[in-house]
């Protein structure tokens, strides 16, 4: 699992940091493509994945498929926990979030929209 949320979050930041993107929105982008994916190996454990970073009207969109039906669903964390805020991390850092089936019908493609900062480079 490490390697495949550290891969996921060089390619974000490579793919912002080339697009011209400040540190605060690089940041806060790898912070959601890590619990996204995190999220997506958890339920799809031993199988691929395939990540995209792409622009939507300046703002970046981070998606993830996996081939599993299984939904990422919220939890209420004790203090304690190790895990289980993904999804509110992802909340709390992204303008919208969603699920959508992919278009081959297998797995699920689970999508975050960052804010468009200010001082966003022209695209």
């Amino acid at each position: 699992m490490d390697s495949s949320v550290s891969l996921a979050r060089e390619l974000v930041r490579y793919a912002l940091l080339n697009w011209g993107y400040g540190r605060d929105l690089i940041d806060d982008s790898t912070v959601v493509m890590s619990e996204i994916v995190t999220n997506a190996v958890e339920a799809a454990r031993g199988h691929l994945l395939r990540i995209r970073v792409a622009l939507d009207n300046g703002a970046p969109v981070l998606e993830c498929w996996d081939p599993s039906p299984e939904l990422p669903r919220a939890s209420a964390a004790g203090l304690d926990a190790l895990s289980g805020r993904g999804l509110a991390i992802i909340a709390a850092y992204a303008k919208d979030t969603g699920i959508r089936p992919s278009a081959t019908g297998h797995g699920k493609i689970v999508w975050a929209l960052m804010p468009v900062p200010e001082n966003a480079p022209a695209q």
